[in-house]
């Protein structure tokens, strides 16, 4: 319904001349560019404004001094020489901080202006859940990080009104919205600026949570549409960072042959003892400080070494699982009675906390 508004918009465009004012009448709208007021391009895009680093709401994000080493091995990927290396696949099983890792990426690399876009997927949230609002909203954000590409997207959209619609391949927009325009503005710069450190530095791509998508086969499509453009060039002035879980539809497409090229990272491969160890004493310590009338009796520390050890232990490398169980005992009347009943309970992984978090909520009702 939105490309087809779209493609109407740009059919019944009609530009007429009055004296030095140029007027365009975009479908039931006037309006006059003689006082800059143009047709936006996010008009044309649709794009997903709640799918980025900027959305509204509760975000995940790394803490301060956690995941150092995973951050800086994608740092390292992204600053890297190895021009094959053009896609990394951040992979985990749930609860890992995948989609932590990727905001903390997009919003680091914002503030360096290096990030030309992103889009968090997100099942069941509407345009956040789809494949075909992903190029539209990447190619939205590229026009606002790189204002030079702007005019070329909307030439492109110009030429072919039916571009976001749903007969034309992610293949064909992917080429058109995301690869030409950028190609053809770096090339521009670097060619009249001979060197240029900022576009020397590799920009960035953040794609998170693809297997959130609810198009399987879009997913696959899109996969193949990047293994093929990063294959077959030797250079694009841009890198990109998938996350996903590892799940089937998705683990077919990186494991052929032509993503060799790939450059994995496995979070199961890194210890995040250290950085949940640090993020439960702060977490405890807030609710401790939160409620010491009633705990002033409660021995510190708390909880005890061997209290803690135990949870991290049920905790394992899950941020999902110490996260819950932080809001479960903050949350609750009585915190230190709420985490000794945890304790007590041998709630080990999410399914069992949960079961533990609902059966305490229902007795305290």
């Amino acid at each position: 319904m939105e490309s087809s508004s779209s493609t109407a918009l740009l059919q019944n465009a009609i530009t007429t001349f009055s004296g030095n004012v140029q007027v365009i009448n975009v479908g039931l709208n006037v309006v006059d560019a003689g006082h800059n007021v143009v047709v936006r391009i996010a008009d044309l895009l649709k794009p997903v404004s709640n799918a980025t680093h900027t959305r509204s709401g509760p975000v995940a994000r790394c803490d301060p001094g956690t995941r150092v080493e995973i951050i800086a091995q994608i740092k390292e990927w992204l600053n890297g020489s190895d021009k094959r290396a053009a896609i990394c696949w951040l992979r985990g099983p749930p609860g890992y901080g995948k989609s932590a890792v990727a905001q903390t990426i997009a919003e680091r690399y914002a503030a360096k202006g290096r990030l030309l876009g992103c889009f968090f997927f997100l099942r069941g949230a509407g345009e956040r859940s789809h494949i075909s609002s992903l190029i539209p909203t990447l190619a939205h954000q590229i026009s606002l990080s790189v204002p030079a590409v702007k005019p070329l997207l909307e030439k492109a959209l110009r030429d072919e009104p039916d571009m976001l619609g749903p007969s034309v391949s992610l293949a064909h927009q992917f080429q058109k919205l995301i690869i030409e325009p950028i190609h053809s503005t770096t090339s521009k710069v670097l060619s009249s600026f001979k060197i240029c450190s900022h576009f020397a530095k590799q920009k960035i791509f953040v794609i998170d949570a693809l297997d959130e998508c609810s198009d399987k086969a879009g997913v696959g499509a899109f996969i193949d549409v990047l293994l093929n453009d990063f294959s077959g060039r030797s250079y694009l002035p841009f890198r990109i960072l998938l996350t996903s879980r590892v799940e089937e539809h998705i683990q077919k497409k990186f494991d052929h042959s032509e993503a060799q090229f790939l450059y994995h990272l496995d979070l199961k491969n890194f210890d995040a003892c250290s950085d949940i160890q640090a993020y439960f004493k702060r977490e405890f310590s807030h609710i401790f400080d939160q409620n010491c009338q009633m705990m002033q009796r409660i021995q510190k520390p708390w909880p005890s070494a061997k209290d803690l050890t135990t949870l991290l232990d049920k905790t394992g490398s899950s941020f999902v699982f110490a996260a819950t169980l932080i809001q479960f005992v903050g949350g609750h009347p009585i915190p230190h009675k709420a985490l000794q009943q945890l304790l007590e309970s041998g709630a080990d992984g999410l399914d069992s906390l949960y079961e533990q978090v609902l059966t305490a909520n229902h007795q305290t009702m």
